[in-house]
């Protein structure tokens, strides 16, 4: 009877072991539900407040003005660079670009102005990246990855415009060849600099591309105008197309610094262009890469004013 007792115990035992086994894993499905719940509801939130700023036409305002002064910036670096073609001196940079804007009437607030607006356009180009769409996963990401690209851009423009905005001053070209020499004095530095070298020159070749196929006319809205968009589009092409050499070149003589244990090749979008001036028929190819970085200005122009909505 004891034996029998005991058979009962065990069975009972076994019994409540799956009854709280049970309790268990729908306690555990339930939590797993509540969490995947809380996460889309995140998600859900995250991409309201994402939409609630693109449209914002505060927001939406200040990245056009961010637009109109990152097209102004490249615009004086090609002014510069025409000067360098022709046998002038300046630095045909970002730094050379704020420096020329500094030194002008109305210099700081302009800088002020720039700034701000930059970053508001780094801010919209960041709302982007939940709005992406594309036909598959892979394109998706790739297409977010250069949102954020963009948006640390344009924010690496604007805190540079606050900088000199406040009386600080920098040279871009003179940095490239700092982080160059700092980069061959470290292990494993020449790979980095081969690997920026070619990061820099995989998005110029990416500029050039996007040109060509005329891939930009997805960031504006087309204008009204038949006239007016075969214009931007020309403007579009020969500035992206520049800029997209240009930056083959930067990224051509970090290569060349890391290969070479020479610093000094890396000098930057500066040092480009004017490597560029001294090859044969040197002034002309810096001249049609110096209009094209004028004409590229005018296009932000034009893709201030047509800025596409999501």
């Amino acid at each position: 009877m004891a034996e029998r007792q005991q058979h009962g115990d065990d069975g009972s035992e076994y019994a409540s072991g799956l009854v709280a086994s049970g309790v268990g894993k729908a306690a555990k499905h339930e939590a797993s539900d509540r969490r995947a719940e809380a996460l889309a509801e995140a998600k859900e939130r995250v991409a309201e407040v994402a939409q609630r700023t693109n449209q914002s036409s505060t927001v939406r305002g200040i990245a056009r003005a961010g637009l109109a002064a990152n097209g102004l910036v490249h615009m004086l670096i090609g002014f510069i660079a025409l000067t360098i073609a022709w046998g002038g001196t300046g630095s045909a940079d970002q730094s050379g670009a704020l420096a020329a804007v500094a030194a002008g009437p109305g210099g700081t607030l302009v800088l002020w102005i720039a700034g701000v607006a930059l970053l508001g356009l780094a801010l919209w180009q960041l709302t982007l990246v939940v709005w992406e769409t594309a036909p598959n996963w892979r394109t998706l990401q790739f297409r977010r990855l250069k949102d954020v690209g963009k948006a640390m851009g344009f924010s690496g423009m604007g805190i540079a415009s606050l900088y000199f905005a406040i009386g600080g001053r920098s040279d871009s070209a003179e940095n490239s060849r700092t982080f160059s020499q700092v980069m061959l004095g470290s292990p494993g530095g020449i790979i980095v600099l081969c690997a920026v070298g070619g990061t820099v020159a995989g998005v110029g070749f990416g500029l050039i591309y996007r040109g060509v196929s005329q891939n930009f006319r997805e960031d504006f809205e087309t204008p009204g105008s038949l006239v007016t968009d075969r214009v931007v589009r020309v403007f579009g092409v020969a500035g992206h197309v520049a800029k997209g050499t240009a930056l083959v070149v930067v990224g051509g003589l970090f290569i060349a610094a890391a290969v070479f244990a020479d610093p000094e090749q890396a000098g930057g979008l500066d040092g480009a262009l004017k490597y560029v001036a001294a090859l044969p028929a040197g002034t002309i190819l810096l001249t049609l890469v110096a209009t094209g970085f004028i004409l590229y200005g005018f296009y932000l122009f034009a893709r201030a004013r047509y800025l596409r909505r999501i």
